[in-house]
């Protein structure tokens, strides 16, 4: 065998061994002369690469002409031509289903070698990478307008409850409708800060199977009387990390949107299984990573989701349903809740009909789960003076949080920013209790004062309030043995906060 041979059984050698990219190599006519088993797989039901087969045919109508330009440019000599996207003619591909082209002269001889490779998982994978970092600027966008938002909801709630305690003539229904709607407001900015995923959680290490279970009575209410309710729950389950009350919303959220896309009779099903990956997985808006998952369903059988409108479903005010009183913000607070938990929410089409949505969460090894605990009910601390510094950059909430403590009978000194609040006690007031916003205008935030307060006061008691949640300012609140309130909060719960924080002054 000469050196011409041995190069050419080399050649032949790699070109059936390729398994990432079907390869063919063109005569001068963009006839096929030969083919490897990749491009064979590739081309599926749909046309074959025989030899003598134009190249071409390949490929859908829609996309041979670029296809056929690049061939022909190919064969032309060089250079190469850049690569073309194109799909191939299998019919029984799926709808985003495309391959990129790429066609080079041969050396040597006139003709042309064509690669073809399947870019359909990267593209999705891409889309979906796009799709997450949209929602996330949705989100933070959303956390924002929901900050500014409880600022004002805790200005309308205070004055209202200020009023009510004045005893206004003729206006106690009017102002009780005030509280009603704050409260109303108030639930709607929560809904937005778990899309964001700023809530405030909980979480610890449960046994998924049994934690759904225990909320089987309530899924049997929500399903309503014409649909029946499945469950394949593997008893304990596998170990994971999430807040329960979170879980349940999660789930009662899912099983209502299941009900309303089944108009009819039917069936949901809350099924789950431990899965492991060994590959990256696409989910809507995020790309699942390989490891143990414990993986939550809820399925339908109703008219399933357009593709048109899957990519949206997951979009906060999105519905379908705004004249049957649909929010748009079920699977918006389902998605905010996953993320903020370490896990991904994945919907695809059911079999044969319907809908599933999926729920992935790590799992955990090595630890023993947690017992549902009954709250416990706190008796509330009796009247006593206490010295509060109060520092709040917002006027309103200023005035109407200082009239609630000093009805209580506490003094009160304010402070718009940190900045002033430190001139305050350096000036000689002597705080049993410090009251602060978190997010003030200044170099120093509410959990700096904090900080500066308690280095020459160890342990001095420090209510942190804030428009977003105690979970996006957590690492900063973490070991400082601080309580938290959450705006827009009632004014009572700030008096009983202040009194159970601080011991009583003679």
């Amino acid at each position: 065998m000469n050196e011409a041979d041995r190069i050419a059984a080399d050649f032949g050698r790699l070109f059936e061994a390729e398994e990432e990219a079907g390869l063919a190599v063109l005569d001068t006519e963009g006839r096929i002369r030969l083919a490897n088993p990749a491009l064979w797989a590739l081309c599926g039901a749909g046309p074959t690469p025989v030899t003598g087969g134009t190249v071409v045919a390949l490929f859908a109508e829609e996309t041979q002409a670029a296809v056929a330009g690049a061939v022909s440019a190919a064969i032309a000599g060089p250079p190469a031509p850049p690569a073309v996207a194109a799909r191939l003619a299998d019919p029984t591909l799926p709808p985003d289903a495309a391959v990129e082209v790429h066609c080079r002269p041969l050396r040597g001889e006139p003709g042309a070698l064509m690669r073809v490779v399947d870019v359909t998982a990267r593209r999705r994978m891409q889309r979906q990478l796009e799709e997450g970092a949209r929602l996330r600027t949705v989100g933070q966008l959303a956390g924002g307008v929901a900050h500014d938002f409880n600022n004002l909801l805790a200005v309308i709630t205070g004055a209202a409850e200020a009023a009510l305690a004045r005893g206004g003539a003729g206006t106690e229904e009017e102002l009780r409708g005030i509280l009603d709607a704050a409260g109303r407001g108030a639930r709607l900015v929560k809904q937005l800060l778990a899309f964001a995923s700023r809530q405030t959680l909980a979480p610890q290490v449960i046994a998924l199977g049994d934690a759904v279970a225990t909320m089987e009575p309530l899924l049997m209410q929500l399903r309503g009387a014409r649909l029946a309710l499945e469950l394949d729950l593997p008893r304990p389950g596998p170990l994971v990390r999430v807040d329960l009350a979170q879980l349940d919303q999660v789930l009662v959220n899912l099983v209502v949107n299941a009900r309303e896309a089944m108009a009819d009779a039917g069936t949901i099903r809350i099924a789950l299984a431990a899965r492991t990956l060994t590959a990256e997985e696409v989910a809507q808006g995020s790309v699942i990573p390989p490891g143990d998952w414990a993986v939550l369903s809820v399925s339908d059988e109703g008219r399933g989701i357009a593709p048109e409108i899957l990519p949206r479903v997951f979009e906060p005010f999105f519905t379908t349903r705004r004249g049957q009183g649909g929010t748009g913000l079920g699977l918006s607070t389902v998605l905010g809740i996953m993320r903020q938990s370490g896990g991904h929410v994945s919907v695809a089409p059911g079999q044969g009909q319907g809908t599933v949505f999926r729920l992935w969460f790590p799992a955990v090894h090595g630890a023993a789960p947690a017992a549902r605990e009954e709250a416990a009910t706190a008796e509330p601390p009796g009247p006593a003076r206490r010295r509060v510094l109060l520092v709040d950059d917002e006027p309103a909430i200023r005035l109407l949080a200082r009239r609630a403590l000093e009805s209580a009978g506490h003094e009160v000194q304010v402070a718009e920013d940190a900045e002033t609040a430190l001139d305050a006690v350096g000036a000689g007031f002597v705080p049993d209790v410090v009251v602060s916003d978190v997010t003030m205008p200044g170099e120093m935030d509410g959990i700096g004062l904090a900080r500066a307060l308690r280095d020459a006061r160890p342990g001095l008691p420090v209510i942190l309030v804030s428009g977003y949640s105690e979970g996006t300012v957590g690492e900063g609140v973490a070991g400082l043995g601080i309580r938290f309130l959450e705006k827009p909060f009632r004014m009572a719960e700030l008096v009983a906060a202040v009194g159970e924080a601080a011991p009583a002054r003679d």
